[in-house]
Parts: C-alpha cells; sequence; structure tokens
C-alpha cells in the first residue's frame, strides 16, 4: 500500500472532489505531505535566523524533504542511545530566549506573527534545532580528527605566496647522483621516497640514496630555488627533487613553523572550525546514506 501515491481528497459535492494535498514522502510509519513542503519554503527566511544549521541556505523542494527525512533518521538515533529532548527542554530555551528579547509569551507570539510563523512551529524549530546540535556533538564530532599538522598545512597553503613569512624547517635530506637516474627515475623519485617512508624498502635503482638529517634549519641558510619548493611542501610531506651541484635531492619536511607565530596563533581556531565544518559535512553524507538503508523511505516528488 505504501507504495501508491495516497491523496487527501475533500469531496465539495457528490460527484466532484478537489486536491487539497498529497503525501511527498513516507519514513517509516510517518508521513510528510505537499502543504508542509510549501509551508517551510513560505516561512524559510525566518527558519534561517532561527536554526541557521538546519536551514542555512535556499533550499530546493528535493532539499526541504531531506530535511524533513534527517529529522526522522537524528530522532530515531538519538531515541536509539537514550536521549529524548522533551517539552520541557525546548520550554525552557525558549523562555531564555523572550528574556533575552525582554518580552513576554503574548508579545513574543505576536513578533513571530509579524514574521509570519506560528508558536507551535517555532517550538518544533527549537526542538529540531536542539536534537541537531545533540547529533553533531555526540555522534559526528567524536568521528572526525582535526590534527595540528593539517591546521598548520591549511594555513602555509593559504599564505604560500606571502613574501611577508619566513619559515623555519626541519628537515631530512635525501640525495643521490645525477647519473644514476633516468629521467623516468626522476620523475619517481618523490614517490620512491614516500613508499620507502612506510616500508624501509627502496628499489635496487635507488640503493645509493644518502640520508642526512638537517635538523632545523632557517631560510636564510636556504638558496631561492629550494626555498620555493619547501613552501609549497607541507608539514610531513616529501618535497619534488631538486638538483643541488652533482645530486638530486628529495627533503622531507619533519616541522615547517613560522619564524613569528602570533598571526599563526590567531588564525588557528578560524582554520579549525572551517577544517571542522568542511569534514562535518562531509562524515553527515555518509553518515545519513547509511542510515538510510535501515529505514523505509519513500518519495513522491
Amino acid at each position: 500500500m505504501r507504495s501508491i501515491l495516497v491523496f487527501v481528497i475533500l469531496w465539495s459535492s457528490i460527484t466532484q472532489a478537489k486536491l487539497l494535498d498529497k503525501i511527498t514522502v513516507i519514513v517509516d510509519d510517518k508521513t510528510f505531505t505537499e502543504s508542509q513542503i510549501q509551508r517551510v519554503m513560505s516561512t524559510l527566511k525566518t527558519r534561517k535566523e532561527i536554526s541557521p544549521q538546519i536551514y542555512n541556505e535556499e533550499l530546493s523542494k528535493s532539499e526541504i524533504v531531506n530535511i524533513f527525512i534527517n529529522r526522522i533518521l537524528i530522532k530515531e538515533k538519538l531515541k536509539e542511545m537514550g536521549y529524548l529532548i522533551g517539552d520541557d527542554q525546548v520550554e525552557a530555551q525558549i523562555k531564555q530566549t523572550e528574556k533575552r528579547l525582554g518580552l513576554n509569551r503574548a508579545t513574543f507570539i505576536e513578533f513571530l506573527s509579524r514574521n509570519n510563523l506560528k508558536f507551535d512551529e517555532y517550538f518544533e524549530i527549537i526542538r529540531e534545532t536542539i536534537e541537531y546540535n545533540v547529533f553533531i556533538s555526540r555522534i559526528i564530532q567524536p568521528m572526525i580528527s582535526i590534527t595540528e599538522q593539517e591546521i598548520k598545512n591549511t594555513f602555509f597553503k593559504t599564505h604560500s605566496k606571502d613574501k611577508t613569512f619566513t619559515f623555519k624547517y626541519s628537515l631530512v635530506d635525501f640525495s643521490i647522483s645525477r647519473t644514476s637516474l633516468d629521467k623516468k627515475d626522476l620523475q619517481s623519485f618523490q614517490e620512491i621516497m614516500e613508499k620507502y617512508q612506510q616500508s624501509g624498502v627502496l628499489p635496487p635503482r635507488f640503493s645509493s640514496v644518502q640520508t642526512n638529517v638537517l635538523g632545523e634549519v632557517t631560510e636564510e641558510f636556504l638558496n631561492k630555488e629550494l626555498l620555493e619548493i619547501l613552501k609549497q611542501t607541507e608539514e610531513g610531506k616529501f618535497s619534488r627533487p631538486i638538483l643541488i651541484g652533482k645530486d638530486y635531492h628529495v627533503f622531507f619536511v619533519k616541522k615547517k613553523d613560522l619564524m613569528e607565530s602570533d598571526l599563526f596563533n590567531k588564525g588557528k581556531n578560524k582554520i579549525k572550525a572551517e577544517l571542522f565544518y568542511k569534514k562535518s559535512n562531509e562524515m553527515k553524507k555518509v553518515w545519513f546514506q547509511r542510515e538510510e538503508n535501515k529505514h523505509f523511505i519513500k518519495k513522491f516528488l
């Protein structure tokens, strides 16, 4: 029966029927109708102001349907984990908002009405937002790891062409005679060293590679060509090959720090937040796709 499109019909006379609404999506035993979608679209501006983390862009009909689906998936998962957002919790948060705005309940309802929103709709948006925030903090956030190295690499990539920054490097130099490599070997030199880092094994043609731990080196001791290469190399990565004298060199950048780190320290939290936002969006997409497979979902768009 679920596979058949269900219409809600009001008979205006014995011989004539008028279509009032239709089911747009079914999630397990719950249904959402076309009128509910249209209501969200007509109040989208206000919803974005109340809950930008959920209603954070111009949304199509299909995207609103996905919000309905995701709401159910989140609610079911939180219920499974023992989290129930009750009316009392929602009411407490609304009272805090009223106090912050200096409004009583009657004037607050009038305020919502002027913004084309009913109080019961606002009540459920607040519940939905609390559930979403718990979902992010309890389910998504523990699955995300952001390392200091990622933050540094993002910062350096953004400022790689800024001539005012000077860096201090901790380097390991891998070198081999130019006569030992042909053009094809040279192109694979960096990749070979990356594999060597993992396996500890070198191909026979690279057996003469020499290793030199340079430790900390400041920019004043580096020639211009090598400096450009190192500025483009992320911490924890190998540089591309460079010819110095009679040998080709690949440098492993163990550490890469700004000589003046105030700018990095000031921008660190912002970079971390941006990385978290990007990773959380990717993780949410994977999580919702996986959870959808556990439920009966049927769309009628």
